[in-house]
This record gives C-alpha cells, sequence and structure tokens, in this order.
C-alpha cells in the first residue's frame, strides 16, 4: 500500500538514520524484493495451474512455472510443473507487505511471532494456512489441495543484527530465540 511506503521512507528511513548512526540515505538496509513461492512435489496439472492461480490472486502479478529439478536418477530430459513463483518489488512489495502484516497475521490462529533470521540478508518464513488471506476464502473448492506459501524477504543488509533492525522497524514480528 502506498501510505505503507510512505511510512518507510518518511518514518522508518529518519528512524533508523538517527538510531543506526549513518550519514546518508543511501548506505541504509531496505527491502530490496519479496519472493512468493507456493508449489510442493505433485506435479498434477489441477494442483499446479491452481496454485498459479492463488498467486495471481494474492500478489495481483502473473506468477511463472517452477519447475521441478533435474537428479541424476532420472533418464529424461523433460521436466514437469510443480508449482509457481512470484517476485514482488517496489509498490507491489509494500502493498503486500501491508496486507500480510496488517490482514494476514493478525488472523492465524496461536500466532507466536516469527523465528530469528537465520541469514544475512535474506529472511524466509513459512504460512502454512493460505486460507489466512481473505481473497481465497470464496474460493476454497479450488484452492482446498495448496500447500504452504513460502514468503522470501530480501534486504541489502551485510549482517543478522541488520536484519533484525530492519525487520523490527517495519513490524516483523521477530521472536528472539532464546535457548
Amino acid at each position: 500500500m502506498e501510505s505503507y511506503q510512505n511510512h518507510y521512507f518518511n518514518v522508518i528511513q529518519r528512524d533508523l538514520i538517527l538510531s543506526e548512526n549513518i550519514s546518508t540515505v543511501s548506505m541504509l538496509s531496505r527491502p530490496k524484493k519479496l519472493a512468493l513461492c507456493l508449489g510442493g512435489s505433485s506435479t498434477d496439472e489441477k494442483y499446479v495451474i491452481s496454485s498459479l492461480a492463488a498467486l495471481r490472486i494474492l500478489s495481483g502479478q502473473k506468477a511463472y512455472l517452477t519447475q521441478e529439478q533435474l537428479n541424476q536418477q532420472k533418464t529424461n530430459k523433460s521436466r514437469e510443473g510443480v508449482g509457481g513463483k512470484v517476485t514482488l518489488r517496489r509498490s507491489s512489495m509494500y502493498f503486500f507487505l501491508y496486507k500480510l502484516l496488517f490482514d494476514v497475521l493478525p488472523h492465524i490462529r496461536q500466532f507466536e511471532g516469527l523465528g530469528a533470521p537465520a541469514h544475512t540478508n535474506i529472511y524466509c518464513f513459512v504460512l502454512k494456512d493460505i486460507f489466512s488471506f481473505q481473497e481465497l476464502v470464496p474460493l476454497f473448492s479450488y484452492f482446498e489441495d495448496l500447500g504452504s506459501l513460502q514468503c522470501q524477504f530480501h534486504f541489502t543488509t551485510k549482517t543478522k543484527s541488520e536484519v533484525i533492525v530492519l525487520g523490527n522497524s517495519l513490524q516483523l514480528c521477530f521472536v528472539s530465540s532464546e535457548k
């Protein structure tokens, strides 16, 4: 949503400049892209088409087909489709992020927060119930066989602590992993 994009540029960037002691805006870490993957190991045509349609409904962009990986034991060269993937950038990324943070995650039962990031510039998590998105509820019969939605946030960060600071400022609900 444009208001969330404006919130990032007008509030979060200024807050990060003050809190991280950065001299210029170009040195700030920012969200680069958001990748959504839906599919699984099934090569059934109905499953693949429904995963592509669900991604189209959720993101507003045309999803592209992901194909199964070739392994050494398979002798045939044909690769069948197993799902779909969409990459969101700029305003569509902020629109989906707003929808995810304020419409989807609050309605998940027993939501305890997102785990701590494991990489320096990517944060991944899986939504097991895709019907948390209200757009898919009226179309339940078409998408009832679909699995979980994998979300990948790509940031321009260099350390895990920068990912945590940026994620918390974007209101991602990171839970500290205490052992």
